[in-house]
């Protein structure tokens, strides 16, 4: 009785791991403005190597963790929910928020695009015009539709319902299909399927066949007890190798003369699943706890995903008129925009709540 209630408690640690992802999103994406390698961006002032080294250290496993933690969620949630609630729920948490988004926190961010970029001079509710109709790379940068950093809700809405299917079909012919079996050298031979995956359907180099791969690998494997104990006890080898790894793959993107690219994409992937299964090992250990400020966060981690980088951009903008110092441009929006994503959260908190008790009365 008390193996089984242990084995339906809330895993925390995931929670926590969530919105300390998208926490996390709001230094990374200010430093794009400096990236090194030529990537456009809403605002980009110049090359700085430093900064450049931040993205690079932690792109390749953060956005990754998040769609395998999303697998993890989805097999919790589905043994509390039918699969048709479970859809529900998914257009409601992932789709409607991206349809919103777009019309309002995407439209303000391209609108600073093409101010900063092409001197657009007229005013935010005319830019919809351009926003609407101007259809290039779909990067925003130009003022015209992106799905810019929504794309992880789309993406997340398509996987979860593909492999909705998948589920589906393997209950219905592999019943007593499990991997809680598997070794810790098959843990770690799993982490070639993302980079096959990669090949599969990536647009903007945003691989939908990897994120998927991550997902199922989330659902089937690292939702199992018995797996993510066995990556507690190997968290500290893992930790050595995550390590190794991403300060080769940084010094090899940056500063190395001769570049072997397919050494650094070794390098990359490596960092990719070792450093899943190193930050699982240690929040599984250390952060599975909930307080006042951790339920604060999960229950409003994905409305700071969506708001958040319109601020950064916002803050960058104007502050970029008063000085050209890189620490200012960098720190003070980075600071600002995690205070007013949060004011921002509870204002439209507050509204909706107004809402809701208005239509009962």
């Amino acid at each position: 009785m008390v193996k089984n209630n242990m084995k339906s408690e809330r895993k925390y640690y995931i929670d926590n791991l969530r919105w300390l992802c998208i926490m996390l999103l709001i230094p990374f994406h200010a430093a794009m403005a400096w990236n090194c390698w030529g990537e456009g961006n809403y605002i980009w002032f110049q090359e700085n190597k430093g900064l450049s080294a931040f993205i690079i250290l932690i792109s390749p496993w953060y956005m990754p963790l998040l769609f395998v933690l999303a697998g993890m969620s989805a097999r919790y949630s589905l043994k509390k929910r039918t699969m048709k609630d479970f859809v529900k729920e998914r257009i409601k948490k992932l789709l409607l928020p991206f349809f919103i988004g777009e019309v309002t926190i995407v439209a303000a961010m391209t609108y600073y695009a093409d101010r900063f970029h092409n001197n657009y001079g007229d005013g935010f509710f005319n830019h919809y015009g351009i926003f609407f109709t101007k259809f290039t790379d779909l990067t925003g940068y130009d003022g015209g539709w992106t799905p810019a950093h929504l794309w992880f809700l789309l993406y997340l809405f398509i996987i979860s319902l593909v492999a909705l299917g998948i589920i589906r079909i393997q209950k219905r012919f592999f019943r007593n299909f499990s991997c809680e079996n598997i070794k810790m050298y098959g843990i770690y031979l799993l982490g070639v399927f993302p980079s096959i995956g990669s090949f599969f359907l990536d647009i903007g180099g945003k691989s939908i066949g990897m994120y998927m791969v991550l997902y199922l690998i989330g659902y089937y494997v690292l939702a199992e007890d018995v797996i993510v104990e066995k990556i507690v006890k190997y968290r500290v080898c893992n930790l050595v190798i995550m390590i190794a790894a991403d300060i080769l793959d940084v010094y090899m993107f940056l500063w190395a003369e001769n570049t072997n690219d397919t050494v650094n994409t070794v390098m990359m992937y490596i960092t990719l699943w070792f450093g899943i299964l190193t930050i699982i090992g240690f929040a599984k250990k250390g952060f599975n706890f909930v307080n006042s400020v951790t339920r604060y966060l999960t229950s409003h981690s994905f409305g700071i995903y969506i708001i958040h980088f319109v601020w950064i951009l916002a803050f960058q903008f104007y502050l970029d008129k008063v000085t050209d110092k890189v620490w200012v441009l960098y720190v003070v929006p980075v600071v600002l925009s995690y205070i007013m994503t949060i004011v921002t959260c509870e204002i439209l908190e507050k509204g909706k709540n107004l809402l809701r008790k208005s239509s009962i009365s």
